[in-house]
């Protein structure tokens, strides 16, 4: 299975998913029945597997590994396809799986497992064209599921044993996106703590974040919330499968952030700042502050007109981009140290002198 990065070689052997396009072994042979999938590509009929589901792992997924590779989860022909599902390199990072090895092949057979599972939510049981026909692989019996974990891992959430309830003390920061982490990151979003991440969480996430609400995890989701929790911006599409800001993420919740991203607890609709939390984060809260600040509509997003209006007021250029220019005027406004940060948003320094200085208004 593959969802890889394009290749401008060999166009007709690829397909486009969420995490990129898709290279499969057995793409020549099947390239009427790959150009119609849309999913991951995988040698010869890659699959996706459950995260814990017992039956998925002995049963469907074993078939489909013996169709791809005879069963041998740690083959490596050379071929460019990976492990006992048959992984391209690129398939494997998109779905997550280098958290566990650099390719599927150096992998365990849960954790390739929990990968496939990842990418069948995705891309469905077209992923493995062939072998997964013939395997009768389908989103139920593979345990489709998009926080997809090895079976018997715990998921990244050794987290205590309750059932809910918005505190995440117990958190395991091991950068691996499972049920704890999930029902910690629901209490601090507000939403029901199932352990199970929704379209709709997925909304509310948005919200509380500053991202387009279209209940997709997507790179400006991942984004925003880097830039929320103070992770770094590593441009990965989807932050579930980026041990770094799992990481991240694990270390936010558990000092047991609550309320409003960037400190705070009004809902912004007053220039008043007084009640910011000076941490570098240059969350919607801060946003909203200095928008404020400038004058301009506090909805704790800056749009290219609000930076316009920022630039104006601090005498730098006005094209609506931030860049050294805008960063360096803005801290010679607010009495920042001139550090030659290219983009003010993202220098913890920065925000904090920014927090405090909008905090003294």
């Amino acid at each position: 299975m593959a969802t890889a990065t394009r290749r401008a070689s060999a166009p007709r052997n690829s397909h486009r998913a969420e995490g990129g396009a898709v290279l499969f072994r057995g793409a020549r042979l099947f390239s009427k029945i790959v150009a119609m999938t849309g999913g991951a590509v995988v040698a010869a009929g890659i699959g996706v597997a459950g995260t814990t589901s017992a039956s998925a792992e002995g049963t469907v997924w074993d078939e489909v590994a013996q169709c791809e590779s005879s069963g041998n989860w740690s083959i490596n022909t050379g071929n460019g396809y990976y492990g006992g599902l048959q992984f391209s390199r690129s398939t494997w990072q998109a779905f997550g799986g280098t958290e566990y090895a650099t390719t599927a092949d150096k992998a365990s057979k849960a954790e390739q497992i929990a990968v496939a599972q990842r990418t069948l939510y995705t891309q469905g049981p077209g992923a493995w064209p062939t072998c997964g026909q013939r395997a009768g692989l389908t989103k139920a019996n593979g345990g489709a599921d998009p926080n997809a974990q090895p079976a018997g891992s715990g998921g990244g959430s050794d987290a205590g044993s309750g059932s809910g309830g918005s505190s995440s003390s117990a958190l395991v920061v091991d950068g691996k996106f499972g049920p704890a982490t999930t029902r910690a990151l629901q209490g601090w979003v507000g939403v029901s703590q199932d352990g199970s991440l929704s379209r709709a969480d997925v909304k509310a996430l948005q919200s509380k974040i500053g991202a387009k609400v279209d209940g997709y995890i997507g790179p400006e989701t991942t984004r925003k919330l880097q830039i929320a929790i103070g992770a770094s911006q590593d441009g990965s599409r989807d932050f579930r499968y980026d041990s770094g800001t799992v990481k991240s993420l694990q270390t936010y919740l558990n000092t047991g952030a609550t309320g409003i991203v960037g400190g705070g607890t009004s809902a912004g609709g007053s220039s008043s700042s007084a009640d910011l939390v000076v941490d570098g984060k240059f969350g919607p809260k801060t946003t909203g502050a200095l928008q404020g600040w400038i004058g301009v509509s506090q909805d704790g997003s800056l749009s290219t007109a609000d930076v316009k209006v920022l630039q104006k007021k601090i005498g730098a250029e006005v094209d609506g981009k931030i860049g050294p220019e805008t960063t360096r005027k803005l801290q010679a406004a607010i009495g920042a140290s001139q550090d030659g940060s290219r983009d003010f948003r993202y220098d913890s320094g920065t925000v904090r002198s920014l927090q405090q200085f909008l905090n003294a208004r």
